[in-house]
């Protein structure tokens, strides 16, 4: 298995840790003159879908897992099952509510996604930095009011978040994943 420094570590890297896959989904060094660097992961489990935070020191070999990319469809909720179409070889893959977590809300049917798979078994779906959702319910649009006044929206996946004034229902916005924030208007 491949080792590396954690300066090597990368936001969306897999490790293995303890035999278990752990995606890196937040990183940042801190130490000062008197201590040694650390490198302060935010890891999921990609068994169990629990997010923990981890320290390692400038100097620990940490494994990384041997991943295959694939794209998947998603294709439909089956109570806590999620279920994806797999492009390249056309078989269906569940994923647990448990392990989605609160990413359900990004999940749009026929929809393409990057998967990860570990050994041919798919461990977890990559979102995208931005997606393009529709806008189902919201206060009417009001023209001519400053940036900084927002209202409420709830999203086609039901995802609620804050949007300007001018959005209006049936509009399409940008939502950053990583943040659920409002990143812009799309063009119809």
């Amino acid at each position: 298995m491949h080792t590396l420094l954690p300066s090597e570590c990368k936001r969306g890297m897999v490790l293995m840790l303890d035999g278990v896959p752990h995606l890196i989904e937040e990183f940042h060094t801190g130490g000062s003159a008197q201590f040694k660097q650390k490198l302060h992961v935010r890891l999921r489990n990609l068994k169990t879908g629990r997010v923990a935070d981890r320290m390692f020191a400038d100097n620990e070999r940490v494994a990384s897992a041997e991943l295959q990319h694939r794209k998947v469809q998603f294709s439909y909720q089956q109570g806590d099952t999620f279920v994806f179409f797999d492009i390249e070889t056309s078989e269906e893959l569940d994923l647990t509510a448990e392990l989605v977590g609160d990413r359900n809300m990004f999940f749009k049917e026929n929809e393409e996604y990057k998967a990860l798979f570990l050994e041919g078994k798919l461990l977890d779906i990559q979102l995208p930095q931005h997606m393009r959702l529709q806008v189902t319910d919201t206060a009417p649009a009001q023209r001519g009011g400053s940036d900084s006044a927002w209202k409420s929206a709830t999203l086609e996946t039901g995802l609620e978040l804050m949007v300007p004034l001018f959005i209006d229902k049936g509009d399409h916005i940008r939502v950053d994943t990583q943040t659920r924030k409002y990143a812009g208007k799309e063009s119809s």
